[in-house]
């Protein structure tokens, strides 16, 4: 996927976008950001401007993603905004792009942002949370028995699938957790 330049009257954006670009489609082509990250991340900081339609809610809320104008997806790093971006194109969506680096790229470039006192981003939840898994499971190993090893032989294992994959089961426990289920609206 090649990034595309900005929009020039109107025309699609194309698969990716850097955020200098989106940024310019946001302000000069009425364009639509939509924030495909959990509530909490969103509310933790995000771009202004944004609207907040979480990945896992993204297939029952089709009707809140505009079909008039340009759309440019953002999530964290950009990997959940392409996997939106697939969702909204297998659905006849056909103006949208993904934000190249996601709020993170954002974040970088110094754009206009809101920052709040939300939650730990959910891929830093997840980190934490494996990382303590492996320790409590080697220490267990180490002190009670040694079968479990075998917990973060299976933590190991699941963060390689992970990353082979795209997916993470972690965390899409996570997202379902309190502190990470705030309101959706910017």
């Amino acid at each position: 996927m090649a990034v595309s330049s900005p929009v020039q009257n109107g025309a699609p954006l194309g698969d990716t976008v850097d955020v200098s670009g989106a940024y310019e489609a946001i302000k000069n082509a009425n364009g639509a950001l939509v924030d495909v990250r959990t509530p909490g991340e969103f509310a933790a900081g995000h771009a202004v401007d944004a609207t907040n339609i979480p990945l896992t809610d993204l297939p029952n809320r089709t009707g809140d993603v505009p079909k008039d104008r340009p759309v440019l997806l953002i999530c964290q790093s950009g990997q959940r905004s392409a996997m939106a971006f697939q969702q909204l194109r297998d659905l006849g969506f056909q103006n949208v792009s993904n934000v190249q680096g996601g709020f993170n790229a954002w974040e970088k470039a110094k754009l206009p942002l809101i920052k709040g006192n939300g939650a730990i981003p959910l891929e830093r939840q997840v980190r934490i949370a494996a990382g303590a898994l492996v320790f409590l499971f080697s220490v267990a190993g180490f002190l009670v028995n040694h079968f479990f090893f075998f917990g973060a032989l299976f933590i190991g294992f699941m963060l390689t699938f992970t990353g082979i994959l795209g997916i993470c089961p972690m965390m899409s426990f996570l997202a379902l957790m309190p502190w990470n289920r705030g309101g959706s609206k910017s």
